[in-house]
């Protein structure tokens, strides 16, 4: 078994070093004529659901293709089920489809990398029982052995290309790359374009005819560079002084590696060099470390280890080394967990062996440590030797280092989950198309904005036609797009599915091959179509609050956040005389016929936001003085603050408001006082002896002046009820009580019970309150047609509730609508139509209410 595994051990050598699957099948099949014995072999790779032979030996029917869903071939089935089939006699099983004469035993191994089938080791023999067991733990290894070798030649295939990517780079980054030869002088071997330019030189072919040692101000740094890298093997960030063609002296960043050849012997250095003249210059402080590129990862083999039950190391192979820094001799006779599996990496030991109890591991990954302290992902395969009693007899692993890939593929997977979902989530709409007007990729709010019902609905759009709305739109914005390679928020219109026309802003660029040729567009389509009408809309809005402004009556202006003038309309300038080029430049401190009045009108705007009904007299240009009733707010735009004002002229308005007053004062005074005279001329006329006659028309004369003096007395009550009246406790009981005594002798005329309930705690409220009342109680008794009037006080939340109630006739709705206004009264009345009115202000100034609940049906 051991030179079969020293044999295995070679054929891992050879097979990690193959550069196609197709002389991965030679090395392979070579390797397995010479360590197994067999009539017939053949090498079946997956593809799709068939498998198709790729390598055989021995006496064989032509290359044909199996389907893996077939019932038949002992092949299929161990493809189908994924697990090794032993048949001992072909000619007992039903499923053996005779590919070769006289085969009698196949043993069908599957090639598996994880959980993915590779393909199928098939392997014949013309006699019964043909295969021991050994046989088919080799053959499980070499399965094992060819699913890494396979996967390692996919990952060279990958790398190949990344190799091209990486190359593109190094010819097109504008950091200098270069290969030369040691020696103190050295002579470039390959340079990039950016080196090359770096120096000054005009192209390659005259760079590579200097000697290394040209570019430095001071050879005897070469020299001892040279030294160093021959001595350490690299360079790192090395800060040396060099010059260009012209003699101009740059300060440059160096970090290069001695490339050996198999002997051991430096063929060549490689390295970068950094111009940092200008970074040393204004950044003298600062040492950055860049490290701008690094040699293509190796690629690593397999471990191949043997390994008794309580982990004492058997054999491991030489590839070990490579991985971990031992050398098999360190290793063998020692316990493998102990070496590579210390600390917390040690209970992976325990979880391995409970694995066990399950039968042999497969893409197994645990982490070990190397020599110097590194951590590894491993990925172990086993192929355990058991006893008949069932116990743990050997182990045998393989092992790859996925260490590396495991980080590329979690960064590839981050990566394309983060671009993927950006692409996706992105809000504005994203295409990527065609030159011939395909799209070929786009989003998911691409597909919304368009109305479409799929992504696949709307690939199959020709762009020209059914995507931008004018049928030249495409060509035109193809046309700006060439000159420059991009367009930046493009305005043009494009329609929906169903015709509807958007407004959209386009950000696209050309898409292009290695060679410079254009080959399709990519780009962003945001929709502005309702910007685009609020745009309009706005300029509507504005034209017609420019009219209002500049049109109003009233004075409208805007300050800025000092008070001083922005914006005036025309009837600002007349009401003021001023122009409003006037107003801006002057202290408008000078309008205040008292200044004092500015500052306070500034500092309670600032406290409270805004101000109203506000009345400041102003003085004019011409000196005159105008009244102006102000309502100011603070306007906050962004981080600005402003001051927007109307001011209504009210000058004219307050000169008859005191020309109003001054008649009323003559009517309540001269007027009153002279019907105060004739109501005692009246009294003494009918103290004296006159005739009945007489006497009738006296009286009629009294209640006339009388009914005068309460009219006079009433618009009098109205005229303080305009001005704010202090409150104060009154008793409510005794109030209700004064007033009923003064309509006793009425009451008691008209034979009405008056029910009056004590309260019993006084009430705030003005002086007026008891006229009002006075006023209700009045209406009752005259109009109502009462018998019994009850009068009730309760409490009301924070108020007092005052119900005035009798079982009258009652009001009708029509009447309700209307009794509290002023100078309604009813058709038999005699009076003024103040008396309820009154009532109603009284109440209203104190904060109150006053409603009628009788309802006549």
């Amino acid at each position: 078994m051991e030179k079969r595994l020293l044999g295995l051990y070679n054929l891992s050598s050879k097979l990690t070093i193959a550069k196609s699957y197709e002389e991965l099948y030679d090395i392979f099949s070579s390797a397995l004529k010479k360590i197994l014995k067999f009539d017939n072999f053949a090498l079946l790779i997956k593809e799709g659901d068939e498998l198709k032979i790729v390598k055989k030996l021995g006496i064989y029917e032509p290359n044909t293709t199996l389907n893996i869903n077939g019932t038949k071939g002992i092949t299929v089935a161990c493809a189908r089920e994924k697990k090794k089939i032993y048949v001992p006699d072909v000619t007992k099983d039903t499923r053996y489809i005779e590919a070769a004469p006289g085969i009698k035993s196949e043993v069908a191994i599957p090639i598996l990398y994880g959980n993915e089938l590779i393909g199928v080791i098939d392997v014949e023999k013309a006699e019964v029982g043909g295969f021991e067991e050994e046989d088919i733990k080799l053959l499980e290894i070499f399965a094992n052995v060819l699913a890494a070798s396979f996967k390692n030649v996919e990952f060279k295939k990958e790398l190949e290309g990344s190799e091209r990517k990486y190359r593109s780079l190094i010819e097109n980054i504008g950091i200098g790359i270069y290969r030369n030869t040691p020696g103190v002088k050295g002579k470039f071997i390959e340079v990039n374009p950016a080196i090359i330019k770096m120096f000054g030189y005009k192209s390659k072919e005259e760079f590579m005819k200097i000697n290394v040692s040209d570019l430095y101000q001071n050879p005897e740094d070469r020299k001892k560079i040279n030294e160093k890298l021959l001595k350490k093997g690299f360079i790192k960030n090395e800060i040396i002084k060099l010059k260009k063609k012209n003699g101009k002296s740059i300060v440059a960043s160096v970090t290069a590696v001695a490339v050996k050849d198999e002997r051991g012997r430096v063929k060549y250095f490689d390295g970068i060099v950094e111009d940092i003249t200008e970074r040393i210059k204004t950044e003298e402080a600062l040492k950055k470390s860049e490290e701008k590129y690094k040699n293509l990862v190796e690629y690593v083999p397999c471990i191949i280890c043997k390994l008794k039950p309580d982990g004492i190391t058997i054999f491991v192979n030489s590839y070990v080394k490579k991985i971990t820094g031992y050398e098999p001799d360190e290793i063998v006779g020692k316990n493998w967990w102990g070496i590579f599996y210390p600390g917390e990496l040690e209970k992976q030991i325990d979880e391995l062996y409970e694995k066990f109890n399950e039968g042999d591991v497969a893409d197994y990954e645990m982490k070990l440590m190397d020599k110097y302290g590194e951590i590894h992902t491993i990925s172990w395969n086993s192929f355990n030797v058991w006893s008949e009693n069932g116990e743990l007899v050997e182990i045998n692993g393989v092992g790859i280092d996925i260490t590396e890939r495991k980080k590329i593929e979690n960064e590839l997977r981050k990566s394309e989950e983060r671009y993927r979902n950006l692409f996706e989530e992105i809000k504005d709409a994203f295409y990527i198309s065609t030159i011939d007007g395909k799209f070929v990729e786009v989003n998911k709010a691409m597909v919304e904005l368009l109305g479409y019902k799929s992504k696949r609905e709307l690939l199959k759009i020709d762009i020209g036609k059914d995507f931008y709305y004018k049928p030249d739109a495409r060509e035109k914005l193809l046309k700006v797009m060439a000159k420059d390679g991009y367009i930046k928020d493009y305005e043009v219109e494009v329609k929906r599915k169903d015709g509807k026309k958007l407004i959209v802003l386009e950000t696209s660029r050309e898409r292009k091959d290695e060679n410079g040729k254009v080959i399709g567009y990519e780009g962003i389509i945001r929709d502005i179509t309702e910007q685009k009408m609020m745009q309009e809309e706005l300029r509507k809005s504005e034209r017609k609050f420019r009219s209002i402004f500049e049109n109003a009556v009233e004075g409208i202006y805007r300050l800025d956040k000092r008070g001083r003038l922005i914006e005036a309309n025309k009837a600002l300038e007349n009401f003021f005389g001023y122009s409003e080029e006037e107003l801006r430049k002057m202290d408008l401190n000078k309008l205040y016929k008292n200044p004092k009045k500015r500052s306070e009108f500034l500092k309670e705007l600032k406290e409270k936001g805004f101000l109203k009904n506000l009345e400041i007299e102003y003085v004019r240009k011409d000196g005159s003085i105008v009244i102006g009733n102000e309502y100011a707010i603070l306007v906050k735009e962004g981080r600005k603050e402003y001051i927007d004002g109307i001011i209504h002229d009210i000058t004219e308005l307050k000169k008859a408001q005191r020309e109003a007053e001054f008649y009323n004062a003559l009517l309540r005074h001269d007027v009153a006082n002279k019907l105060q005279l004739v109501i005692g001329y009246i009294d003494m006329l009918l103290n004296e002896e006159i005739s009945g006659e007489q006497r009738e028309l006296a009286e009629l004369a009294l209640k006339s002046a009388l009914s005068a003096s309460r009219i006079i007395e009433n618009v009098r009550r109205l005229q303080i009820l305009k001005k704010e009246i202090k409150k104060k406790k009154f008793s409510i009981d005794e109030m209700i009580e004064g007033i009923l005594k003064e309509y006793s002798g009425d009451l008691e005329k008209r034979d009405i019970e008056v029910v009056s309930k004590s309260y019993g705690k006084k009430i705030i409220a003005t002086e007026f309150l008891g006229e009002a009342i006075s006023n209700i109680i009045g209406n009752s008794i005259s109009h109502s047609g009462a018998s019994k009037i009850e009068i009730k006080v309760e409490e009301d939340g924070n108020y007092v509730k005052i119900c005035v109630e009798d079982n009258g006739i009652g009001i009708t709705d029509d009447v309700k609508e209307k009794i509290f206004k002023m100078g309604y009264k009813g058709e038999e009345s005699r009076g003024s139509g103040l008396g309820l009115y009154l009532a109603k202000k009284i109440v209203e100034n104190m904060g109150g209410k006053i409603k009628v609940k009788d309802r006549v049906k």
